[in-house]
């Protein structure tokens, strides 16, 4: 069994090497360390990656704090949920996080933990769309801007009511022949 250290942070260099401190002082095997944003897609996470591919079924992956998996509680379970099924373990500096000490319930615990994520996930796009409904109830516009204004409205209407085809309200306007059509309620 294999212990494999991972630090991470986004900009201080001295957060860095407290982090490497306590990896070394817990004798890892092997360490990694990278300065990118925990929003950073997996893919340019490198030294993730390389410390990921350096677990052996049975290794541990230790880490100072979950969050250095990543940036939101779903993409730290996640990783967590694919590092359990190789057969990796996780353990954190701050003892927080310890799937090995979990033993057969390790899996379990993951799988409680990622449907949270998902009701929280879910939770979270209810109270979004009911913020909006509440803002569009209260007539918060919502969309794209409009592209003309009240008067070159009005401009539209005089000049169909007078015949003009879209084309000729578009070349007078100066608005586009959809913008015409918007105005007029012809879509």
């Amino acid at each position: 069994m294999a212990l494999v250290g991972y630090a991470r942070c986004s900009t201080t260099p001295q957060e860095l090497e407290h982090q490497l401190e306590g990896l070394k002082a817990a004798l890892v095997d092997q360490l990694f360390s990278e300065h990118i944003s925990g929003a950073a897609p997996f893919s340019e996470r490198v030294e993730l990656q390389r410390a990921i591919d350096a677990c052996r079924p049975g290794d541990v992956l230790l880490i100072p704090k979950l969050d250095r998996l990543g940036r939101t509680m779903e993409d730290c379970v996640s990783r967590v949920a694919e590092l359990l099924e190789r057969d990796v373990h996780v353990r954190t500096l701050d003892g927080r996080v310890d799937t090995k000490g979990l033993g057969t319930m390790a899996k379990p615990v993951v799988g409680v933990l990622t449907a949270a994520v998902q009701v929280e996930r879910e939770l979270s796009m209810e109270r979004s769309r009911e913020g909006i409904q509440a803002a569009r109830n209260k007539g918060v516009p919502f969309g794209p801007k409009r592209k003309y204004t009240n008067e070159q409205a009005e401009h539209v209407r005089d000049l169909r009511g007078q015949g003009k085809s879209y084309g000729s309200i578009s070349k007078a306007t100066g608005l586009t022949v959809s913008t015409v059509r918007r105005i007029l309620g012809v879509v």
